[in-house]
């Protein structure tokens, strides 16, 4: 098997764990962790970037080598790769990491006092933060059981290509 397609088949196993995406370095850490592949993405003690920059390449132009891949870039303006089979749950972790942070922010201004109207778009924003992490926890069980759903899907047509040979 060549090193590229070990990377792809890395980065499949990795993915089908990490719902919510990975970054290009992310996903190098996770390439150097498996010792034998990583012998193979080192050449005269440099990284053979051109690896992943390939595979990101393909992932873009698209075809049936990288199905089920996408890259996107987040808020940082960092690639991500996440699998297009299920991109709710891509979604659901960024909500909720972004929502965390914003519930956890006290609203106020120090040495200024809301007047009425002004306190009542306070109010009314912590709410909609609420309902957001509410539709937030929704969304992610929607997207845990279209993951058992094709998971379910893939391990049957497994089973009937294992059958039919």
């Amino acid at each position: 098997m060549s090193t590229t397609s070990k990377v792809l088949k890395k980065l499949y196993t990795v993915l089908g764990e990490k719902s919510e995406g990975i970054t290009v370095s992310e996903f190098w850490n996770y390439l150097f962790e498996d010792k034998e592949l990583a012998k193979e993405l080192v050449f005269d003690g440099e990284r053979r970037e051109g690896i992943v920059v390939g595979l990101q390449t393909r992932i873009k132009k698209g075809g049936k080598a990288v199905e089920g891949i996408k890259i996107i870039k987040n808020v940082e303006g960092k690639n991500v790769f996440i699998l297009t089979n299920n991109n709710l749950n891509y979604l659901a972790g960024i909500s909720n990491k972004y929502l965390q942070e914003a519930i956890s922010i006290k609203l106020e201004v120090q040495d200024y006092a809301f007047n009425k109207s002004e306190q009542a778009i306070i109010d009314k924003y912590g709410k909609a933060l609420e309902e957001l992490e509410r539709l937030n926890s929704d969304l992610e069980k929607i997207a845990d059981k279209i993951s058992e759903k094709i998971i379910k899907t893939d391990n049957l047509k497994n089973e009937k290509t294992k059958e039919e040979k």
